[in-house]
């Protein structure tokens, strides 16, 4: 099991620009941050607790390379903090999770996104892949910044980032 970790300048702390806030624009609009559809199962539209959404063309013109959605179910919520975790037709797998957090630090609002994978792909190349999918992951997560900027009206903020 491997794991990876985004971490993205948001914006600097105001009173209009918090951690808090951030993460309640996050958990309440996830269709307008999110870069692919999150579809709640019983016509959920918010993040909830014990929710199963699909996750709908995380592999964005690649529709899934016809996979269908990737199932994930809510399996924590923090008002700073929430986690997927991977069901059965996820692309990572079963059982792997992803998580989302916003946090302050030297007076800059911050989104982490971090979590576990394996492979489910067997093959010589499957380091490979996975460095391609985490490549390809990171310039979603990259989107979902972008979005979480606009909601707060800070859009105009340079990109930077860590991964590891």
């Amino acid at each position: 099991m491997a794991t990876y970790r985004h971490d993205w300048d948001i914006g600097p702390v105001s009173p209009t620009v918090t951690a808090l806030l951030a993460m309640s624009i996050l958990q309440a609009r996830p269709n307008s941050i999110f870069p692919f559809t999150v579809s709640g199962r019983g016509g959920a539209s918010s993040i909830l607790l014990g929710t199963t959404y699909d996750l709908i063309d995380t592999m964005g013109p690649f529709d899934n390379m016809g996979t269908g959605s990737d199932p994930v179910t809510v399996t924590a919520v923090a008002p700073l903090a929430f986690t997927f975790t991977t069901l059965a037709g996820h692309h990572r797998g079963a059982g792997q999770t992803i998580s989302f957090e916003c946090y302050e630090k030297a007076g800059v609002v911050e989104l982490a996104q971090y979590g576990t994978y394996v492979s489910t792909w067997s093959h010589p190349f499957t380091s490979a892949f996975n460095l391609g999918a985490n490549a390809g992951a990171s310039g979603a997560w990259a989107l979902q910044a972008h979005n979480l900027r606009l909601a707060l009206d800070i859009a105009t903020i340079p990109v930077r980032f860590t991964v590891w």
